[in-house]
């Protein structure tokens, strides 16, 4: 009988469904995580050994019909001495709530480097819409980037991120940059807005794209960076870094980058390709 049962099925089909109206769903796993709560006034402490690296992964509850993206910081201690603050910017998600049904921001990361041995963290909730931060840890690595060099440019602009010198190409905003490159690859392009004195507040942004004819847009908004300074330009203070990324196909690409939508006079740009 069971022998009969296993035939059935595998010789049976349907034959006609009538009418035949489709439509595609996607399905959102009920799945749960487990966070950390990082509460204003009571920081967390961890120990870990390295070499190795953890990621910290972050969300913030979401509080009010607030449809725009949120500002949290934290500020992170390694082996009571270094402190920076870490400034992550995010959205409500539409598929996370926690347990109470109150929903949540989409994830935000950041890595950390763990040098060999023990080391001590330390993490504070310096600001953020609410008292609390969720955060989660795991070991795993960041993706390997290699820098591209600009054919075609105005100046070098040298920005002190972690005590390390790194190069940006300034894109003046009557101005264009060049970067020739092999593809198939995806290019991540890293962008800070030029701040001077009469810049103040959030800023919305929009850098351009050309090749062969055709432009591409890519919209970005930012703040002034609070922990970022460029070594050889006095006269303007970076944004945060805002990241984009474009996927080429085989053959070689000529791209040009151009700043537009915005009342900052000037940019800098990064570029960058994944280590394979």
């Amino acid at each position: 009988m069971i022998k009969l049962l296993i035939l059935l099925c595998v010789f049976s089909q349907i034959k006609e469904i009538s009418p035949d109206k489709k439509c595609e769903i996607e399905i959102v796993t009920k799945k749960t995580e487990k966070y950390n709560l990082l509460v204003k006034g009571e920081p967390i402490t961890l120990t870990v050994e390295g070499p190795t690296y953890l990621r910290v992964y972050t969300r913030i509850p979401w509080s009010g019909d607030f449809k725009g993206n949120r500002l949290y910081k934290i500020i992170l201690q390694e082996n009571n001495l270094d402190e920076k603050i870490i400034t992550l910017e995010s959205e409500i998600s539409s598929v996370t709530k926690d347990k109470s049904g109150r929903p949540l921001s989409k994830w935000r990361s950041f890595y950390l480097e763990v040098g060999e041995g023990i080391n001590n963290y330390k993490m504070i909730n310096w600001a953020s819409p609410t008292d609390t931060i969720l955060v989660q840890f795991k070991y795993e690595a960041p993706k390997k980037w290699k820098d591209v060099a600009a054919t075609d440019y105005g100046s070098i602009i040298e920005a002190i991120e972690a005590e390390k010198i790194i190069k940006y190409y300034g894109l003046k905003n009557d101005n264009q940059i060049t970067i020739g490159i092999s593809g198939p690859t995806k290019l991540k392009v890293i962008s800070r807005l030029s701040y001077d004195e009469t810049i103040t507040g959030e800023q919305n942004y929009t850098m351009l794209v050309h090749e062969k004819g055709k432009t591409t847009r890519f919209p970005l908004k930012c703040y002034k960076s609070e922990t970022i300074r460029y070594k050889n330009r006095k006269d303007i203070v970076p944004s945060n870094a805002k990241a984009f990324y474009i996927k080429l196909g085989k053959g070689w690409h000529t791209l040009e980058f151009s700043l537009s939508g915005s009342i900052a006079k000037e940019a800098a740009l990064r570029f960058q390709v994944e280590e394979l």
